[in-house]
């Protein structure tokens, strides 16, 4: 399965600060070619030519980030105010990879920006070759397309085409979570950014719709379907990791683990293919069977919703008010220690009423 937006932080933030070897130049730059085909959003609209629809589609952009601005207090830079035409259907190939006996994930380091259980590349064939490397490690492997990412304010992210075919739910959430990262961004506290870029992400593009189409519309109907969905299957994930970190943490020899794992992977597919057409509604989720399931692919998902309970805890402890939800989560960048600590300290405060 394919999200429509992972949150990706990395990519190109030290391609010309740094200058740390051949990768990040050859990311840098393909950035950068992008970034000189960016068109800006105002100038196209003026365009008495423009198509109807991608007209339709920059002004939800537009009207989406001024929502983020000023409703929910995310931060105003010149991101997602210009367009870019891309043939490709997605932007980017991830890899990640995990150790096979233990939710242990493989990091990649870099300066100033900490460590990143995965590695984004602009060309295909490069993460390919990059998955092969870490599989002779004996790692599991995820190679997955991104259609997003945030560059943390040292390029102003735009609006690429293949957006233009999807629903206001997932085009709001995607620039919700994206702006989110360029918003607050905390080093080497991975699954806490993620897991509030996705919070943000699904909450604030429900409000969005409420308020631009009303909670009887079908935009909003369509996005309550969508986002439940999205609930259910990463319900399901988690229980199979909490299966799997059962299984991990036992006495057994690593060769009755992996041998364990592999049954534990096959139940869950079989069990999922029957049901899918049951259990969820959108058509994305409807067809799912055979997912490659392994540690890389399990971890991938928990890093975004682990602990997404917290967020929506403290979210109704303060009336379901969002922007302000989202500026005591700020304060976190002047506390030391461990981001979920903080958090769950919110939670308490705000519980008792303090």
């Amino acid at each position: 399965m394919r999200a429509r937006s992972s949150g990706l932080l990395l990519l190109a933030l030290a391609s010309l600060l740094a200058l740390q070897g051949c990768y990040l130049l050859k990311q840098g730059a393909a950035i950068l070619s992008c970034n000189c085909q960016a068109r800006d959003i105002e100038r196209m609209l003026q365009e008495p030519g423009l198509a109807p629809e991608l007209r339709q589609t920059l002004l939800l952009v537009l009207e989406i980030k001024r929502y983020a601005v000023e409703t929910l207090g995310l931060k105003e830079n010149r991101n997602y105010t210009r367009y870019v035409a891309l043939e490709r259907k997605y932007l980017v190939d991830v890899v990640s990879a995990c150790a096979k006996d233990r939710f242990q994930p493989y990091l990649w380091r870099y300066c100033f920006f900490g460590s990143f259980p995965y590695k984004g590349f602009f060309a295909r064939k490069d993460a390919l070759r990059e998955a092969e490397a870490l599989k002779r490690r004996d790692l599991d492997v995820l190679v997955r397309p991104v259609d997003a990412f945030s560059t943390l304010g040292f390029f102003n992210d735009p609006v690429y085409s293949f957006m233009d075919r999807y629903s206001v739910f997932e085009l709001a959430s995607l620039i919700l979570h994206e702006q989110t990262h360029a918003t607050l961004f905390l080093k080497n506290e991975v699954q806490f950014n993620e897991e509030l870029a996705s919070f943000m992400g699904q909450e604030g593009a429900l409000g969005f719709i409420r308020k631009r189409y009303g909670p009887d519309s079908a935009a909003y109907r369509q996005a309550m379907e969508s986002l439940q969905d999205q609930d259910a299957f990463h319900g399901l994930i988690l229980g199979l990791y909490g299966e799997l970190e059962a299984l991990y943490r036992g006495p057994a020899s690593r060769e009755e683990k992996l041998t364990r794992r592999r049954e534990i992977f096959a139940a869950f597919n079989r069990e999922l293919g029957a049901a899918a057409p049951q259990r969820f509604k959108s058509e994305e989720f409807r067809g799912l069977h055979d997912l490659p399931l392994n540690n890389a692919y399990v971890m991938a998902f928990v890093q975004y919703t682990e602990h997404l309970g917290l967020f929506t805890r403290l979210y109704q402890a303060l009336g379901g008010d969002l922007r302000e939800t989202f500026a005591r989560i700020r304060g976190v960048k002047n506390r030391r220690g461990k981001a979920k600590a903080y958090l769950e300290e919110l939670i308490a405060a705000a519980e008792s009423g303090r």
